[in-house]
């Protein structure tokens, strides 16, 4: 599982340059550069760890539970046997409030628990949208709806799941820790107001530069899924081997980015 890579991937936008577009009102009164390297630090010390978290761990097996169950001639069985109860008649929300059946109260609760709920839903609505074999409605029962999602029991399928996951998450912490640094270093309220406007206004640029981000976890996610989740549940251990690599390339890639600034 090793994941050794020459080179930055490419970006439509840099980093340092979105940031400085979200800040450029303000000149030289914001020192836009220090607040990307802030946020792409704490965004990599965050993964140091996060693949040990329980919410985490519990997120992503569910994703590879739910892919594994596309590949069964019943998924609805193998969901259950998987201990994830699914309504007969699923709907995109059924299966999303399943989801968040699965990840305990007290770790829903927190701040981390609720980007982590946020992003694995997110990732799951997305691949629906960009991949179903069939697109049937997304909040009308459906007894055959199930049976559209047969794309995600592939390796193929599944890691571009994998890749939503973790752009999603990936977004999600920058606009969180971006937040913050904003907060602890804009001189006046102000400031800090104006330049969570800019971050509001280039949120589609955040989540593109997420996503183009974690293109470095697609090709490993699929070789993962092939040879640990076709046949079997992997084990929680297995689990978090995946994520700590997983995250691994997450923190290179963003410190080579950090980096080239």
């Amino acid at each position: 599982m090793g994941h050794e890579r020459v080179g930055i991937l490419p970006k439509s936008t840099r980093w340092t340059r979105l940031v400085g577009q979200m800040g450029g009102v303000f000149s030289d009164e914001v020192p836009v550069g220090t607040l990307a390297a802030q946020t792409l630090e704490n965004v990599r010390r965050q993964y140091e760890t996060l693949f040990q978290d329980d919410a985490v761990k519990t997120a992503f097996a569910f994703l590879v539970k739910f892919a594994r169950a596309c590949r069964a001639e019943d998924p609805h069985q193998a969901l259950r046997a998987s201990g994830i109860p699914i309504a007969e008649r699923a709907t995109l929300l059924s299966i999303v409030r399943s989801l968040k059946e699965q990840i305990p109260p007290h770790q829903a609760a927190t701040e981390y628990g609720q980007i982590t709920i946020g992003a694995a839903a997110d990732a799951i609505g997305n691949w629906y949208k960009q991949n179903a074999s069939q697109q049937m409605p997304l909040f009308k029962p459906s007894s055959e709806f199930l049976d559209s999602w047969r794309p995600l029991g592939e390796g193929s399928g599944f890691c571009d799941l994998a890749r939503l996951f973790f752009g999603k998450v990936t977004e999600r912490y920058l606009n969180y820790f971006l937040e913050r640094a904003a907060s602890a270093t804009c001189p006046t309220l102000e400031h800090r107001e104006r330049f969570r406007e800019g971050i509001r206004s280039h949120v589609d640029g955040v989540s593109r530069h997420a996503f183009e981000t974690a293109k470095i976890t697609q090709s490993f996610a699929a070789g993962w899924f092939n040879g640990h989740a076709r046949d079997r549940v992997p084990s929680e251990r297995e689990i978090e081997g995946f994520l700590s690599v997983a995250f691994g390339k997450m923190r290179d890639e963003l410190r080579r980015e950090e980096q080239a600034a």
